[in-house]
């Protein structure tokens, strides 16, 4: 199996676990990816969506491999309602869902993986500025979490 493969493999289950357990409209939902399950959701707020639409703005780098999710960590799934139209040197199309990929681990930087309206899939690291006071306020932040963004080559 390819790395593609199992890539989208994982999407579509994370998919398929968030859509079973909690409903859009009910907000966002974090899942641990150790355990395997949810464990919390994030009322789908106007400060969650301006959030979101911060990350899609100042995205910062394209993930350089195939292999988006961590093995630890958390994934936090927030769909943007009404979808939010993005045209910059990383995203292009009308955003509907994000999940947020945020590990411990120190090779690991935090990813956003970006699904469109027009069936584009994008993977980007964010600028990391706010992302541990969004972790604090929802009760996500950890100490061992790696919040550090990855250091930009000459080309990009």
């Amino acid at each position: 199996m390819t790395t593609l493969d199992r890539t989208l493999i994982l999407v579509v289950t994370f998919s398929f676990l968030f859509a079973q357990i909690v409903g859009a409209s009910d907000g966002a939902e974090v899942f641990d990816i150790k355990k395997g399950e949810i464990i919390q959701t994030i009322e789908n707020s106007n400060s969650l969506q301006n959030q979101v639409k911060e990350w899609l703005t100042t995205a910062n780098h394209n993930v350089g491999s195939l292999r988006v999710e961590p093995n630890d960590g958390i994934a936090i799934k927030i769909t943007l309602m009404p979808p939010y139209k993005v045209n910059n040197d990383m995203i292009i199309g009308t955003v509907t869902e994000v999940v947020l990929f945020v590990s411990p681990s120190n090779t690991y930087f935090p990813t956003l993986l970006v699904f469109t309206k027009e069936n584009g899939l994008f993977a980007v690291h964010v600028k990391t500025h706010s992302l541990k006071t969004f972790l604090k306020k929802n009760k996500l932040y950890k100490l061992e979490l790696n919040l550090s963004e990855p250091l930009l080559s000459s080309n990009g």
